[in-house]
């Protein structure tokens, strides 16, 4: 390391530093004008940087907690991790999904281009998404498995919504999630209309998805399933499912709906080049680590409550 600079060097470098930094010349240009060589002017910058002559501050938007976003991102090797930071007074589960679906939001506007094909699950988060969603680039949107939840919060008002903000053809699956059994399954994903946004799974590029817990219970499709069925799955240790795609606490994916299910399978999921993980809350915290755990998820927007539980697992 180069010995401290003289109170002569120190003026030198806060003047080229200005340039540099604040002028927008090139550091040809300064050697030239300062007649100094191109490395002693490459020098004194970084000088003037360790010495404390020239500070950095890097703004971040409101509510974004940077420090938790690449904590986590580097914990489970995920390419951005997104934490909202949601005041303590706002912290419902109404108030954390506006925050977090108002992040997802921001982040599919800025993922999605025309050249994508864009796939969407369902989750009261994503409906908060889908309110929040001022401009998304002109794309196909596909309906990545039926119908569950609510009449205003259910997959294919999502596709609906998402595609008139983009002005995109729609893929619309006008089916139940969960069927009785494998030949209506089977029978239903002929028909030309299910066939089409089926068809279209594989070519999915960029898709944002919720995580439901089952353990604890925080899911649309668990509330949907007949009792018996959901007890059973519980005990065989379901901790989560994206779409209708069951996961156990150590990431093994249970394929015990997979054969009734009008939806994308794990590896459908597992080969979307941007997965986006939506989810929200500490009661999530758990589902979410085995849904990453499994090999899904490239993107994770959630809330700070629900990061602070994730950096301490």
């Amino acid at each position: 390391m180069p010995p401290p600079l003289t109170p002569g060097a120190a003026i030198l470098a806060a003047t080229i530093a200005r340039r540099f930094y604040v002028d927008g010349g090139t550091k040809s240009e300064i050697a030239d004008e300062m007649g100094l060589s191109r490395f002693k002017v490459a020098r004194l910058l970084e000088q003037s940087v360790r010495e404390g002559i020239v500070r950095f501050e890097i703004a971040t938007p409101n509510s974004f907690n940077s420090e938790l976003s690449e904590t986590l991102r580097k914990r489970f090797g995920l390419r951005r991790v997104i934490v909202i930071d949601v005041p303590d007074e706002e912290r419902t589960p109404a108030g954390i999904r506006q925050a977090v679906g108002r992040g997802a939001a921001a982040v599919l506007s800025d993922l999605v281009t025309e050249t994508d094909v864009l796939g969407i699950g369902w989750g009261r988060t994503l409906s908060a998404m889908s309110l929040e969603l001022t401009e998304i680039a002109r794309c196909l949107v596909v309906q990545m498995g039926g119908m569950v939840g609510s009449i205003t919060e259910n997959s294919l008002e999502l596709v609906r919504k998402i595609s008139e903000v983009g002005g995109g053809q729609a893929y619309p699956l006008f089916v139940p999630l969960i069927v009785q059994n494998a030949q209506t399954a089977q029978s239903l994903a002929t028909q030309p209309g299910v066939a089409a946004a089926m068809k279209l799974f594989d070519s999915i590029t960029v898709a944002a998805v919720a995580v439901g817990s089952w353990d604890p219970p925080d899911s649309q499709m668990m509330a949907s399933l007949p009792v018996h069925e959901r007890d059973e799955l519980t005990r065989k240790g379901v901790a989560a499912e994206v779409l209708s795609t069951l996961i156990l606490h150590d990431g093994t994916v249970l394929p015990d709906l997979q054969d009734r299910s009008m939806a994308t399978g794990i590896d459908v999921l597992r080969g979307i080049p941007e997965l986006v993980l939506i989810a929200g809350g500490q009661s999530k915290a758990e589902a979410v680590r085995a849904v990453i755990r499994a090999g899904l998820g490239t993107t994770l927007v959630t809330d700070n409550s629900m990061a602070e539980l994730l950096r301490q697992m």
